[in-house]
């Protein structure tokens, strides 16, 4: 069966490098999942790429879901654009696109678009950025980034894994200059409770830490999105909501970073 996600990708970067696909279809690619619900991609912060996106996305008959405008002034601040379309096949497709994804450097996106960052035929974010994209809020996440380390060399792994087993086993070898609290306690010999204890303390930092920023930016976002959905950009064709969204997020939405 064709993944529309796949094929989307190809052709947002049919005269270009502009969008890398990431999150959940990127587990999908390096086959750690067989599906995912939806499409999310790292855009390239340029009019240029959003103009082709949308183009792509507006001959699809696509629609603004709630969000930020997909353009450059609002991506450059770390907001998100969600778009939704229902293909030949009436299936609900939707697509999510950022620019300046949280825990994710300068250097690791531009080298995205880059032709030599990846084999395939389409840009996809690599382990380690997928990794990171990964650490979020969410506990079932955390068995992802698991398996996304096991494909990583030993030396990488064990400074991602979420398995206390692989720690126990990695770190003997390869984790004595690790800074992981994990990995140095099990680098010393401690007892497997107290490897497990700091692990879990880890991922639980990073989860306040993602669940922290989400709720800052969805407050700053509320009255936006409240103007949004009173003059239902949703329900407008995919140019008309563009503009519009774009006039309301000049008054209601920052353009910065939002601060937690």
């Amino acid at each position: 069966m064709t993944n529309v996600y796949f094929e989307l990708t190809r052709e947002f970067n049919r005269l270009g490098p502009v969008a890398a696909l990431s999150s959940g279809q990127a587990v999908v690619y390096y086959r750690l999942a067989i599906m995912s619900k939806d499409g999310d991609w790292i855009v390239r912060n340029t009019p240029e790429a959003c103009r082709r996106v949308l183009s792509v996305l507006s001959e699809r008959g696509a629609h603004y879901r709630p969000a930020a405008p997909l353009d450059v002034r609002w991506l450059r601040g770390g907001w998100s654009s969600h778009f939704e379309y229902l293909d030949e096949r009436k299936r609900r497709i939707r697509c999510d696109f950022v620019s300046k994804p949280p825990r994710v450097s300068s250097d690791a996106i531009a080298a995205l678009f880059q032709h030599s960052a990846t084999p395939s035929d389409f840009p996809v974010v690599d382990r380690e950025t997928l990794i990171r994209l990964k650490q979020t809020g969410r506990a079932k996440d955390y068995a992802v980034i698991g398996e996304l380390a096991r494909q990583l060399p030993p030396d990488a792994e064990i400074e991602w894994t979420t398995d206390v087993d692989r720690i126990l086993g990695l770190a003997g070898s390869v984790g004595r200059g690790s800074r992981r609290p994990s990995v140095r306690a099990a680098a010393s010999g401690a007892a497997r409770g107290s490897v497990v204890a700091a692990l879990a303390q880890e991922l639980d930092e990073l989860q306040q830490a993602d669940r922290k920023r989400v709720g800052a930016y969805q407050q700053a976002a509320a009255p936006y999105l409240a103007e949004f959905r009173r003059m239902g950009l949703d329900q407008l064709p995919l140019q008309r909501a563009h503009e519009a969204a774009c006039r309301i997020a000049e008054t209601l939405l920052p353009e910065r970073p939002i601060e937690e």
